[in-house]
């Protein structure tokens, strides 16, 4: 019985060693295996460089070595070179794009995002925005109302990269029915740029007459706030106006302000006596930045009739006025106003 039980304790340790000596090889074996793949990825990297930024001969040489590969050898190609798109700019970016479409790269995107799985779906959505063809944003736009969050908000983003501006509607869509999206969506809408504009006054403007969802139409209005479209002053003052919509007015304010018309001096003026407090700051802080001195009085009006958020805002948006704002400052007992003076004393001497 002795002589069994040493046996038994000598064939565990001789397996407990073996396992140990194999735990290593593999260590090693995992080792090597990574150092070539990234050997190979530096390889790969360095050739799409070449193709893209190197001598015309250099190029024409590494341009047909990548064109010429075949299978696993060109999904690895393509996915260094999906990675190295958001890297460049100008005319190098466009080369690229040029080589991933030669080797139909876009209908690679599109069947990964048809696929079943969601990391596919997102991928293929990533990669049809990066390649910023026209003709994805259908199935994009397909894509927005996805099951799974992480394809819509690809989706969403890419969508914006693509840059077609009659989507926009169906961004803001995808926002009402997904709140998450929202800072997504509003970097998108402002990558559509301009064109983007009156899609979004028109969404505005309808919404507000069809009692629309409320998040579609505080949307509306930052996008064209961060767009800067002064032709829709008109729909924000009206937008500014409606108390049923409490975040929309002050999303509207704040649009106002960045878009800097004259004409929304005096509407936003009004709306300084509003109770919502979160509005009279935002309203403030859009005279400020409009930089007209006609809101001045208005201004003045209510420098100590609001909230210590609102009181300080009204100050702030005096100082910004000009000699106007700050000759009602320097009239002023407010505490609000002695605090903008200070804050301007260390500003000019610092």
């Amino acid at each position: 019985m002795k002589d069994v039980a040493q046996t038994l304790l000598q064939v565990f340790g001789a397996l407990a060693t073996l396992l140990v000596v194999l735990l290593v090889l593999l260590r090693v074996v995992r080792k090597v295996l990574r150092r070539r793949h990234e050997t190979r990825a530096h390889q790969l990297r360095g050739l799409l460089l070449t193709a893209l930024l190197g001598e015309p001969g250099e190029q024409r040489v590494a341009g047909d070595e990548l064109r010429g590969r075949r299978g696993r050898a060109w999904v690895k190609v393509e996915g260094q070179a999906f990675a190295l798109l958001p890297k460049i700019k100008g005319d190098s970016r466009s080369a690229l794009v040029e080589l991933l479409l030669s080797r139909g790269a876009d209908g690679h995107a599109a069947a990964d995002a048809r696929a079943r799985s969601q990391v596919r779906r997102a991928r293929g959505a990533y990669r049809l925005g990066s390649l910023e063809q026209p003709a994805s944003a259908p199935m994009l736009a397909g894509l927005l109302h996805d099951r799974h969050f992480l394809v819509r908000r690809s989706a969403v983003r890419a969508l914006g990269q693509v840059g077609d501006a009659a989507y926009a509607d169906a961004l803001l869509d995808a926002v009402v029915a997904d709140h998450t999206l929202t800072r997504d969506a509003v970097a998108a809408l402002v990558r559509l740029g301009p064109m983007a504009a009156p899609v979004l006054s028109h969404a505005l403007a309808d919404g507000l007459v069809n009692g629309d969802d409320e998040h579609r139409l505080t949307l509306a209005a930052r996008g064209l706030g961060l767009l800067g479209d002064v032709a829709s002053t008109t729909v924000l003052v009206d937008a500014l106006s409606r108390e049923e919509y409490p975040h929309l007015r002050v999303a509207a304010a704040e649009a106002l302000g960045l878009i800097g018309s004259p004409e929304a001096v005096q509407p936003l003026v009004r709306a300084l006596y509003e109770e919502d407090a979160a509005l009279r700051v935002a309203v403030a802080d859009a005279l400020g930045a409009v930089s007209d001195p006609s809101g001045v009085p208005g201004l003045a009006m209510v420098l100590d009739l609001n909230t210590h958020e609102a009181s300080r805002a009204v100050a702030s948006a005096l100082l910004r006025l000009g000699e106007a704002g700050l000759r009602v400052l320097d009239a002023s007992e407010s505490p609000y106003a002695a605090e903008a003076l200070a804050v301007q004393r260390v500003r000019q001497t610092a």
